[in-house]
């Protein structure tokens, strides 16, 4: 029965019958939200492990028993170039919709919003839930509408409903939960009867940023964050293994950018206070302004004499970032844009610091910023071995995988459909 046949039987049948005798039969209503549709049964099983600030050569620098496997098992990247900025919001959702931060929406971890009239900050628990600010469609909101079930122990943007959807089952953030729960549980999910057991699974561990921040990515600390991300990959590696239907399930081991050190002696003081109007929203690697007086004509005086009060930093207005960032095309952005060369950073004066730190967000080209990609399963030869591509791409492939059409991205299939030992076939470029 077609959808607009059944609509108007439904109409008919209000305006004649009691409701009780216009209930449809179970078989005629929509599917079950918990339940795969039945077009997905023989679809495969993608679970995306994401190590926030794993730094891409990591990799050699550590001892990495269960990622070293991975790699041999399946296909490892040089690094993965996250988009700018490279931050933890920016750079989780691009991986997960497939679009640069300019057409996603979450430009910064904070940002004003002139369409919004508010600042989302990764802080705001009331924000980061509303489904709102968040542009695209990330790939767990593409299967969900296709009536495949997703699950997410964690992750950018599954705890918003964006676009209305939320995966099946979601977990609100808590940093306190220990990884080897969130493995446990990822695993149970993945063991669930075909029905309900969700076709793709995120999970996210935060130790490598936690630590890295901290402590340095050449630190003793780092390493062994490295060793303890590592043993709990292995545990989720053997219990997909042992799975029943382990020869259709996907891993992916991925990250969202790098660490770099911050040198306190080359931390750019910028004052405002010279400029009325004029408001720092983001500092640090690189830096945001919102010119709120003067309009459009000021921008390129007020670019002309920050440029000469910071030398080295690049200032830009909106609109003349350089192409390559893809960051000028969304008011969020702010008015104009600042970036600092790797190891310095632009602050306000209260903000200097006293000792050198350790961060991110610098240009997204730069190597200590990149992130790492490994991934095992059905199609994919064992021990290859791959150039840097950017994260974009990462959405037309995931989709691809599990058979589900794409939305309009960035990305292009074709960057890593060859991975898959040729079982893949390009899409449409820009796609």
């Amino acid at each position: 029965m077609s959808p607009a046949f059944r609509a108007a039987g439904a109409v008919v049948c209000a305006l004649l019958l009691p409701l009780a005798a216009c209930v449809p039969p179970p078989d005629s209503g929509p599917p079950d939200p918990g339940v795969n549709e039945a077009r997905h049964a023989d679809a495969p099983y993608v679970v995306i492990l994401s190590l926030d600030g794993f730094r891409h050569d990591y990799l050699d620098l550590y001892p990495s028993p269960a990622l070293q496997g991975l790699a041999r098992d399946g296909v490892r990247a040089e690094r993965m170039i996250p988009v700018f900025p490279t931050k933890t919001f920016p750079s989780h959702f691009s991986i997960a919709t497939g679009l640069y931060a300019e057409h996603h929406g979450l430009v910064g971890n904070r940002f004003w919003a002139p369409d919004k009239q508010g600042f989302y900050s990764i802080g705001d628990r009331e924000v980061v839930e509303d489904g709102t600010w968040y542009r695209g469609e990330p790939i767990w909101v593409t299967a969900e509408r296709q009536g495949m079930r997703t699950a997410a122990f964690f992750f950018v943007g599954t705890e918003a409903d964006v676009g209305g959807v939320r995966p099946t089952r979601w977990k609100r953030y808590d940093d306190s939960v220990p990884n080897a729960e969130r493995v446990d549980t990822v695993l149970a999910w993945l063991r669930e009867p075909p029905e309900t057991r969700p076709h793709l699974v995120t999970l996210y561990f935060s130790d490598l940023d936690d630590v890295g921040h901290r402590d340095g990515p050449e630190s003793p600390e780092v390493a062994a964050a490295v060793a303890s991300v590592d043993a709990h990959l292995g545990t989720l590696v053997d219990g997909i293994a042992a799975l029943p239907h382990a020869d259709r399930v996907y891993l992916v081991v991925l990250s969202d950018h790098g660490m770099l050190k911050a040198e306190a002696a080359r931390a750019q003081p910028l004052d405002l206070s010279p400029f009325p109007g004029v408001q720092m929203e983001e500092g640090g690697p690189y830096a945001s302004l919102r010119v709120a007086e003067g309009g459009p004509e000021r921008l390129p005086g007020l670019r002309d004499s920050i440029q000469a009060l910071l030398g080295e930093a690049e200032v830009w207005m909106r609109q003349d970032v350089p192409e390559r960032l893809h960051y000028s095309a969304d008011a969020r952005i702010g008015d104009l844009v600042i970036l600092a060369s790797p190891g310095a950073t632009v602050v306000t004066p209260d903000r200097m610091p006293r000792r050198d730190a350790f961060t991110h967000g610098w240009d997204n080209q730069t190597p200590e910023m990149g992130a790492i990609f490994l991934a095992k399963g059905p199609g994919i030869v064992p021990g290859q071995r791959i150039g840097a591509f950017e994260a974009v791409n990462v959405y037309p492939w995931l989709a691809h995988i599990l058979g589900l059409d794409p939305a309009p991205v960035d990305g292009r299939l074709e960057v890593l459909a060859p991975i898959l030992g040729g079982g893949a076939t390009a899409g449409e470029p820009g796609r």
